[in-house]
């Protein structure tokens, strides 16, 4: 059995999808995957602040399956497909 501490939250159900997160809840970024994507993709998002171990918000989610708006860190504003952030699990902040 593996020790590594990111994938035993993972197991315990703390780490979710930036994608499942709700308007006004907040995670902190733990894994970004490139999944079916390039590689590019990944580091595109990581240019963006989606990396760890930044804090991101969900600040908006558009009807009939359209992009979301994070918030990574303070103050930068993203739009992203729900693809997309599917790739980033984040480690999610309870209130």
């Amino acid at each position: 059995m593996s020790n590594d501490p990111t994938m035993e939250t993972l197991r315990e159900g703390r780490i979710v999808s930036l994608e499942s997160l709700q308007p006004g809840e907040s995670g902190i970024v733990e894994i970004v995957e490139a999944g079916s994507f390039e590689n590019g993709l990944s580091v595109r998002l990581r240019a963006l602040g989606l990396s760890s171990p930044h804090q991101v918000s969900m600040v908006r989610r558009a009807w009939f399956g359209g992009p979301l708006v994070v918030r990574a860190g303070k103050a930068t504003e993203i739009a992203i497909r729900r693809t997309e952030a599917e790739l980033v699990k984040v480690r999610k902040i309870e209130d």
